[in-house]
């Protein structure tokens, strides 16, 4: 389990090297990279959507950079590459920047990812694209529509939903530890919301709460998360009923580790 693991974690620094790549073609051109990272107990997934104008959702951080690339070559010329999406901000998210050198790349995000975290930082790609609430990006075939979803983690965090295949990718919804099949059999719920109250990357579960019911409505075939594995329509809602039914904020805990003076319900 991750939470065994997550004390370790203040004292290591996530540059994961080491860390084997896999790819697999989930549906309809939409493909898994994944890699487990010891340290964390969990799968860091990259997204890559083959259309005619190819996107990459996260990049990985910056040790797994060159595997992730490498499984990318495995479907598309790394120069087809048009869009790099990053959901929040945060190094698993977009540590890979080296993908921006790709001839075509152009950074996504959200508005608040744009205004809150690039603007003044060196070396930011100024021509990135911000997206709003139920804006859409066409990439042939598919349908990109972005769906802000603040607080459900980061202030800035948004997810995306591509109309065509009814693919959500929900970022760290929906997560569950270790290293599965690329599309998940069992029922890891349990872990998922264990794993949540360790790591402590709620602050409430109002706004989780919230989104969950607005991604009930899309009535999504697979869901990707950025870790675990993919979650098909059969066993979807027994990931939603335990974000809707278990308690998972944060109640003092931060990485497995125990803030004795934090602010908390105890």
């Amino acid at each position: 389990m991750a939470i065994e693991c997550m004390p370790e974690v203040s004292k290591t620094i996530l540059n994961p090297k080491d860390v084997d790549v896999f790819i697999s073609e989930i549906s309809d051109g939409i493909y898994r990279i994944c890699g487990l990272v010891d340290t964390y107990g969990i799968t860091f997934n990259q997204f890559l959507i083959d259309d005619a104008r190819p996107a990459l959702i996260h990049t990985g951080p910056m040790g797994m950079y060159p595997k992730i690339e490498n499984k990318v070559k495995e479907v598309i010329p790394l120069d087809k590459l048009e869009y790099v999406a990053f959901l929040h901000f945060e190094s698993d998210e977009w540590g890979g920047m080296q993908f921006l050198q790709s001839p075509k790349a152009r950074l996504i995000c959200s508005d608040l990812s744009s205004k809150l975290n690039l603007t003044g930082w060196y070396n930011i790609p100024v021509d990135h694209i911000s997206f709003w609430d139920g804006e859409v990006l066409k990439t042939g075939k598919k349908s990109l529509r972005f769906i802000m979803t603040p607080h459900v983690h980061h202030w800035d965090s948004m997810m995306i939903f591509e109309e065509n295949t009814k693919s959500l990718f929900t970022s760290d919804l929906f997560i569950q530890p270790g290293m599965n099949k690329p599309v998940i059999s069992d029922d890891l719920s349990e872990a998922m919301i264990s794993l949540y109250r360790a790591v402590g990357i709620f602050a409430s579960e109002d706004p989780v709460r919230k989104t969950t019911k607005r991604l009930v409505e899309l009535d999504p075939n697979m869901v990707y998360p950025m870790h675990g594995s993919c979650i098909e329509r059969s066993m979807f809602g027994r990931y939603v009923d335990a974000i809707m039914n278990n308690n998972f904020a944060y109640t003092n805990m931060l990485l497995g580790q125990k803030l004795e003076y934090g602010y908390g319900v105890t």
